[in-house]
């Protein structure tokens, strides 16, 4: 069991980071997440969709939604990759190049307010606690996934380990809906 003090500083850091994303929106003009996106297009030039979402650390769906209004928006456009009909392709747009070139000294700016009034030496010493924290987190989840896989049956893998089949009874009680356990 976690100490008060550990428990708490994994408290702050969610609530750092909670702040930070509110700042960050507020000072740069644009959400972290959709950020990232403009950012790694104008950085690499067309993504495929699957690049984007492992490259800014967004679920599929986060993503879809992300670049539907940056889309609407004219800042980018999609198509179908030519050379696999499975994969789609995102460039960012003449006015998403104009709304990087626009937002990128906010950025910096607030990366420069942000650390204001630290030294470089406790800069370096925050850099190495955060790269140690995100490193152990990675290895938290390393494990617990690696756990949840070795407490599946070894028959069909894909299969989720407990599906609660209804009862034609419960399916048709009234009131009742029947239900099944998402893996």
């Amino acid at each position: 069991m976690p100490t008060p003090q550990r428990r708490n500083v994994i408290q702050q850091l969610g609530q750092t980071y909670r702040a930070m994303m509110l700042a960050f929106d507020a000072q740069v003009g644009h959400p972290l997440p959709r950020w990232r996106i403009i950012l790694a297009l104008a950085e690499r030039g067309t993504c495929s969709q699957k690049f984007l979402a492992e490259h800014c650390r967004l679920d599929p769906a986060s993503l879809t939604r992300q670049l539907k209004a940056m889309e609407a928006l004219g800042w980018i456009s999609r198509a179908t990759d030519p050379h696999d009909n499975r994969l789609t392709n995102v460039t960012l747009t003449v006015a998403g190049m104009a709304v990087y070139d626009e937002a990128t000294p906010r950025r910096q700016a607030f990366f420069d307010d942000a650390l204001e009034g630290m030294t470089p030496a406790e800069i370096a010493t925050l850099e190495s606690a955060l790269g140690h924290l995100e490193a152990q987190f990675k290895s938290v989840a390393s494990r617990a996934k690696a756990t949840d896989t070795d407490a599946k049956p070894s028959g069909d893998a894909t299969r989720p380990a407990h599906v609660e089949t209804p009862t034609p009874a419960l399916a048709t009680s009234p009131g009742k809906r029947a239900s099944r356990s998402r893996a």
